[in-house]
């Protein structure tokens, strides 16, 4: 069967959901990961095909050559017109509102538990779908890397795909300074474009971050899409996370992380849940790192 397995927009969606592709390629099926980050790993995943997403004015008739399609429901307008394709759809909801997304179809559709990991809803997706529950995504470390060769070395990931999850910048600056007088080697990671912002290695594709967080001692970032990788490649981490709400649900899930979040109050009143940020010190996050991160 000719299934297609439709991602949202973010490399940590890409991640998890490749998870669906990877299983699925195993029970024998032509299956194409619709992606936008995915080929950018490289020879990381080897295996499978991808493809970006078509245009919305071409979902119609660039899907009809399936026989079926897997959905990550993100609510935006590709989405909703997926879903009103004429194709047998198996669609995974975060959440579900039967006035905007319409009833729900016992066979066809998956809604998360909020207390459990992306990682584990969708094993119990796939497991509900398929039989089998999915939990690699298919990554795989080129020959010659050592994982977690340079101890020291922390990882650091200062930004995010909004600026609503992002930490401040002058406390990740204040942190990387205190852990190297303490003799650690914090490097920060970011994009090509904003790396002469933070004195950042050039890292010209998700492959080499692969590598680098591979072989990295310990990794600190937002909520986002290297954490989710660093989880999966058993690297110890710290996740900075502004939104109490909805991070039980979109906590690394692979492997345990420790994740800092704002005062549960903050969560109860507007001004206070956009600033979250300032309730977060450097101190704070020090005493974490050194207490369950450092330490493994």
């Amino acid at each position: 069967m000719k299934i297609a397995v439709i991602c949202a927009s973010g490399i940590g969606d890409a991640l998890l959901f490749q998870t669906v592709s990877h299983l699925l390629q195993q029970e024998g099926h032509e299956v194409i990961t619709h992606s936008a980050h995915l080929a950018s790993f490289g020879s990381w995943l080897p295996q499978g095909r991808l493809a970006p997403q078509p245009p919305l004015e071409q979902m119609y008739t660039f899907f009809q050559s399936y026989d079926a399609l897997f959905l990550q429901h993100d609510n935006s307008p590709k989405a909703f017109c997926i879903q009103a394709l004429q194709k047998p759809l198996y669609t995974f909801y975060s959440a579900h509102l039967t006035k905007k997304h319409g009833p729900l179809r016992d066979s066809w559709d998956y809604v998360c538990d909020p207390q459990k990991t992306m990682v584990e809803n969708i094993a119990l997706a796939t497991r509900k779908f398929f039989g089998k529950k999915a939990y690699e995504n298919g990554l795989t470390p080129p020959k010659g890397l050592v994982h977690r060769k340079h101890k020291l070395q922390i990882a650091i990931h200062p930004t995010s795909s909004s600026p609503d999850k992002t930490w401040e910048k002058e406390k990740f600056l204040s942190l990387a300074e205190r852990l190297q007088r303490e003799g650690y080697e914090p490097i920060f990671l970011t994009s090509p474009s904003e790396r002469h912002l933070w004195n950042a290695p050039l890292l010209t594709n998700l492959g080499d971050l692969a590598t680098f967080l591979y072989e990295s001692g310990t990794f600190l970032g937002n909520d986002s899409g290297p954490a989710h990788l660093a989880s999966y490649l058993q690297i110890p981490h710290l996740v900075i996370g502004g939104n109490g709400h909805q991070m039980p649900l979109w906590r690394t899930g692979w492997f345990p992380g420790k994740l800092i979040l704002p005062p549960q109050w903050l969560m109860r009143f507007k001004w206070p849940r956009l600033h979250w940020s300032k309730f977060i010190g450097v101190n704070k996050i020090i005493k974490n790192l050194k207490s369950s991160v450092l330490s493994d």
